[in-house]
């Protein structure tokens, strides 16, 4: 399968619009962050994948729970998750580690990885952009849950001097 079909199946999946804007929106962040910090192809590979699929539990959250809290999206994304890996031919340990980074999006405690941190740095960017997270949450983030040079450097530029 090749990304075209991939991403056609994701967007066929779950069709609204700023869900859309917002998994593309952290994929580009989590590409940006990724190169600048010069990780190796496969770590971009799965940090990429990761990126795609990280909310692809909020559809059936909001119409299992009638919301998508975070809880709810780490719960039910990973099955749904390895549904659309399947035809990547990817290997079980790869698919095993995207649905761990994407069961654990919201648990800054959980980051084991510099894939699973660009995601979480890339999707809080994302997050304050769109108005999910406050701005004044974002010098506590940098302290607290950023690692990468690249993303510090992206809140910088983007937030001002936090």
């Amino acid at each position: 399968m090749n990304l075209n079909d991939f991403l056609k199946q994701i967007f066929d999946y779950d069709p609204d619009g700023a869900n859309i804007h917002h998994l593309m929106a952290v994929h580009g962040y989590s590409r940006l962050i990724a190169q600048m910090e010069n990780v190796d192809e496969h770590t971009l590979l799965i940090t990429e994948l990761a990126a795609y699929l990280h909310d692809i539990g909020v559809k059936i959250s909001k119409e299992k729970y009638g919301n998508s809290q975070p809880a709810h999206q780490e719960a039910e994304g990973p099955a749904i998750a390895r549904k659309f890996l399947e035809p990547l031919s990817l290997s079980e340990k790869d698919v095993d580690r995207i649905c761990y980074i994407i069961a654990h999006h919201h648990t800054y405690s959980a980051i084991d990885g510099i894939d699973f941190q660009i995601l979480v740095e890339a999707d809080f960017i994302v997050n304050v952009m769109e108005g999910y997270c406050n701005r004044e949450s974002v010098p506590q983030m940098k302290k607290n849950v950023f690692k990468t040079d690249s993303g510090k450097y992206l809140l910088e530029k983007m937030f001002g001097s936090v």
